[in-house]
């Protein structure tokens, strides 16, 4: 008799089939609400840490930039060798106003004077030559010579009465004599193309050391 093999139906309870349930989507949690926030700092606190520690960085190196702008090469401001002037706005006797920032990129003699002062007298006719000089062989030199006693008719007078071509200007409140701590005039600074000063001379500065310094702070 033959053996025959009845075929089970598929429908049959014999091995009962799974279950199969549909896949259900995890649901993301958003950080924010506001979708512009989103943009700006993502969706997982993964996404926010990443942003965040890049945008600590970006704004770290901007300060660096700014603070190297305003303190070129680093220095910090002071009345030394070596550190930035101190900025300052004045009136010229011409009505102009003039800032110490705005000549940077110039070679600048920061002089304190006024119109009786013994010292002021001894060195202001060689200023004033070498200064004439300089502009006639086309330099960038520029002298800005601070008044610290006078009003402004009695500057005028003098300047007028000397034949003085560089810039002069009041400081009538004595903001900028305090600003330098002035002790002693005439007074000078040479002040590099980078706003840094590079020498002082308290007293008259005499023809040489004009020129010495000068040629100092006039390189590139």
């Amino acid at each position: 008799m033959a053996r025959t093999n009845p075929r089970r139906d598929a429908r049959s309870p014999g091995r009962p089939s799974p279950d199969r349930k549909p896949r259900q989507r995890r649901k993301m949690h958003r950080l924010f609400q506001n979708d512009g926030l989103t943009a700006l700092f993502g969706r997982t606190v993964g996404t926010l840490v990443t942003r965040s520690v890049i945008a600590v960085a970006v704004i770290g190196l901007l300060t660096i930039i700014g603070v190297g702008l305003l303190h070129p090469g680093g220095a910090s401001t002071g009345l030394g060798v070596g550190d930035a002037a101190p900025n300052f706005t004045l009136t010229t006797l011409d009505g102009k106003q003039v800032s110490l920032s705005s000549l940077r990129g110039k070679p600048v003699m920061l002089n304190f004077w006024y119109a009786t002062c013994p010292g002021c007298l001894q060195e202001i006719p060689g200023l004033q030559r070498f200064y004439a000089a300089q502009q006639a062989a086309g330099k960038d030199f520029v002298i800005l010579s601070v008044n610290v006693v006078d009003d402004a008719q009695t500057a005028q007078q003098f300047v007028q009465t000397n034949g003085l071509t560089y810039t002069l200007a009041l400081d009538n409140n004595q903001q900028v004599q305090r600003l330098y701590n002035l002790t002693a005039t005439p007074t000078s600074y040479f002040i590099d193309r980078q706003g840094i000063i590079r020498a002082t001379v308290v007293g008259p500065v005499d023809e040489s050391t004009l020129q010495q310094d000068v040629a100092e702070i006039s390189q590139a």
